[in-house]
């Protein structure tokens, strides 16, 4: 057994003085940005409403802002309404089947704001990259997945990303650090069983709001077990599924670069990972065939079978329903011609034609998974049926478009930037300034000047 959590602390109190990859510092600004829009993008979705509601009510230091208010609230409490705005959309980045940036960044930006000093963006942007090789170290070790227990990994593993992030940026030493991981592992844990509902972009919230309450705890004083994450009976070993964990393997931060193996996922379309590709399959259909909807008997959609278990709502209801639902996602791109803002609310998911066509879908799981990426089919395919016994098949989707294999580029990472903010009603010239200062974060003095409470 190797001794995680010191090696996990360690590597966070050594963090300042990293000189990553310029691919790493690259997908860590990327990340910044993207997960700024969707943050701000969320910022007014009614999960977001009850949490900000409720931790003003918390009172305490007005240490951090919360996107789109005036209100400052304790940085613990900013981080977690900040973090679940970044996840309510679930229009936010995604990496090793967690949810990195939307975790990351708003505790980043509440770390920053309840310190006394300035925090450069080169520090933000080293804080991203450890948090990010620390989570992503701990999820490689699982060598079977999360969901088959019904474990959320960005709510379980996602607690120590941020608390390594909130250390860097606060300077803790490797000792404080240790505590503080060992603290947020014992406040780990989110279920699958809330997908669909207001819990699970407050599993991303959740997640932020640990990392920041760890390390100020254990900043304070607050001691914890030295092995509380490899040990016995500690937290990798707790969730495992089937006990498989690997917890020998030395952690050497950096060795590899897991951000230059992972990197990141940006989405084109504001629901659940695992719908990307039948989104893509299905418009790339259209691009192919004129399609009349009303001529649809019967959608037969080819997935794996572990992208196909995080999609459980096979006639979703509302909104919420729908982004963890694959049918909604394929006849959203079939009627509409995409899936977007305007497409992701109740009265849209309810119309007739929209719940005909949903009830006509039937799925086909496989077992074959894509050797790059455990959790998919070495391809997404559906089949339209019409009502004169003609099929029409749509393209063979291996990687959407956003994923790290096929990345969008800086503009095309813009414009859906300036989607979001303009869905929060945001001025375009100040959303085009807030991104300039974004994409050059790392030569910013003190992320605390970052515009980002725009509206607020």
């Amino acid at each position: 057994m190797t001794a995680l959590t010191q090696a996990y602390a360690d590597f966070a109190a050594a963090a300042a003085a990293l000189t990553p990859p310029d691919e790493a510092l690259h997908t860590a600004t990327t990340g910044f940005v993207d997960a700024t829009g969707v943050m701000l993008a969320g910022a007014r979705e009614p999960v977001v409403d009850v949490l900000a509601r409720w931790a003003c009510a918390q009172g305490g230091a007005a240490q951090a802002g919360l996107a789109g208010r005036a209100q400052r609230v304790p940085a613990a409490l900013a981080a977690c309404v900040n973090a679940t705005a970044a996840h309510a959309m679930d229009y936010d980045d995604f990496a090793f089947s967690n949810h990195p940036s939307a975790v990351l960044v708003p505790t980043i930006l509440a770390a920053a704001q309840a310190g006394t000093q300035p925090v450069s963006g080169a520090l933000a942007l080293r804080a991203y990259i450890a948090g990010y090789e620390v989570w992503g170290d701990a999820f490689g070790r699982e060598k079977d997945l999360y969901y088959d227990r019904g474990w959320h990994p960005t709510a379980v593993l996602g607690t120590l990303g941020a608390t390594v992030a909130t250390a860097v940026v606060w300077g803790l030493d490797a000792q404080r650090t240790r505590h503080a991981l060992a603290l947020a592992a014992s406040s780990a844990g989110g279920v699958f069983e809330n997908f669909g509902t207001m819990a699970k972009p407050y599993h991303g919230g959740r997640a932020a709001e640990v990392g920041v309450q760890a390390a100020t705890l254990a900043a304070h004083g607050l001691q914890a077990s030295p092995t509380a994450i490899e040990g016995g009976r500690g937290m990798l070993r707790a969730f495992s599924p089937q006990g498989r964990v690997d917890l020998d393997t030395p952690f050497e931060g950096g060795a590899p670069w897991r951000i230059r193996q992972y990197r990141l996922n940006l989405k084109r379309y504001p629901v659940v990972g695992a719908a990307q590709r039948g989104i893509d399959a299905m418009l790339g259909l259209r691009e192919l065939q004129a399609v009349d909807p009303r001529r649809v008997r019967a959608l037969v959609a080819h997935v794996s079978r572990r992208h196909y278990a995080v999609m459980p709502y096979a006639l979703p209801q509302d909104a919420l329903q729908a982004k963890f639902s694959l049918q909604f996602a394929l006849c959203c791109a079939l009627v509409h011609g995409r899936v977007g803002f305007a497409e992701l609310r109740d009265e849209v998911v309810r119309e007739p034609l929209m719940q005909r066509l949903m009830a006509a879908v039937r799925v086909e799981t496989t077992e074959d998974f894509e050797p790059g990426w455990r959790d998919a089919a070495p391809f997404d395919q559906v089949f339209v049926h019409l009502d004169d016994g003609s099929v029409l098949a749509s393209p063979q989707v291996r990687r959407p478009l956003g994923h790290a294999d096929r990345p969008l580029d800086a503009a095309l990472v813009g414009d859906k930037f300036m989607g979001c903010t303009g869905y929060a009603g945001i001025d375009r010239n100040q959303a085009r300034e807030l991104q300039g200062s974004l994409w050059t974060l790392g030569t910013l003095p003190d992320v605390r000047a970052l515009p980002w409470l725009l509206a607020g």
